[in-house]
């Protein structure tokens, strides 16, 4: 579906890497004014200097989004550079790695607030420009099937960070239902991404992707694109839903974990994100 996003601005988090960069780089080339967000300034400058590059107009703004104060400063300062908000894709993310009893509380903590606390506080900031937004007002989260849908051993904390985000979906669809504001996610397979890429290599992609139905492992471009439909005025009757994005990963009975499994058993330390 090709669909113009010209006028129209887009708030990515975590977009100076990975899925967030690909998912920026995608509604800048339809047109969009892109506010590129993280937490890592020399990710964003990367970022937004390959879209202005390509013709396209884009600012970065570095914050942490594990604090609701930066959150709305977020929405502030995009609303001041470019007027208004039409869609939020909330990809950042504090991965937290471990099963019980291998977690931190402080990093338990990170993982909620970077996932669910900070997917609430700038949806909030950002429903008075939403609602005001020319085809109505998107916000998508970049879910996971980890915890949604299925379990990965190893990432029990962020799975249930991630079963949070998928609460606040339905529960905020719910509530702004009526304001011409649709509330939805992405539930993303296993996605070779730039972070995915330090922990598995490239082998360890080539063979997890070689267990998953369709062949292959997912490209941030894949995310973007379910990005655009729910962008999409299209899309205006999808509220409070979860679009899996996997390749049928989560179909299948391939002992595709095993992997994963072995990547995430060397990780001693929690891993952040954008």
């Amino acid at each position: 579906m090709t669909e113009s996003f010209g006028g129209k601005t887009v708030i990515v988090t975590g977009g100076g890497r990975g899925i967030g960069r690909g998912v920026a780089e995608a509604f800048a080339e339809a047109g969009a004014n892109v506010m590129v967000a993280g937490r890592t300034q020399s990710y964003l400058d990367d970022t937004v200097d390959a879209l202005i590059a390509a013709g396209g107009t884009a600012q970065s703004h570095a914050l942490d989004v594990k604090d609701k104060a930066e959150c709305i400063a977020l929405v502030a300062a995009t609303v001041e550079r470019f007027g208004g908000i039409d869609v939020i894709v909330h990809s950042a993310a504090d991965i937290p790695h471990g099963g019980l009893g291998a977690v931190s509380d402080d990093a338990m903590e990170n993982g909620m607030a970077s996932i669910a606390k900070a997917a609430w506080w700038l949806l909030d900031a950002a429903r008075p420009y939403l609602v005001a937004a020319r085809d109505g007002g998107r916000f998508i989260a970049i879910s996971s099937v980890n915890g949604p849908v299925t379990m990965v051993h190893g990432l029990t904390a962020y799975g249930m960070a991630k079963s949070a985000l998928d609460a606040l979906i339905r529960g905020a669809a719910l509530d702004l239902a009526g304001e011409n504001i649709t509330v939805n996610a992405i539930v993303p397979g296993f996605i070779a991404s730039a972070r995915a890429r330090d922990v598995m290599g490239d082998d360890g992609i080539r063979d997890y992707g070689a267990t998953c139905p369709v062949g292959r492992a997912g490209t941030p471009a894949d995310i973007a694109h379910a990005c655009f439909f729910l962008a999409s005025a299209r899309a205006s009757f999808i509220t409070g839903t979860n679009v899996k994005v996997d390749g049928g990963a989560t179909l299948s009975t391939s002992p595709r974990g095993g992997i994963l499994d072995s990547r995430l058993q060397e990780q001693r330390e929690p891993q952040s994100g954008e």
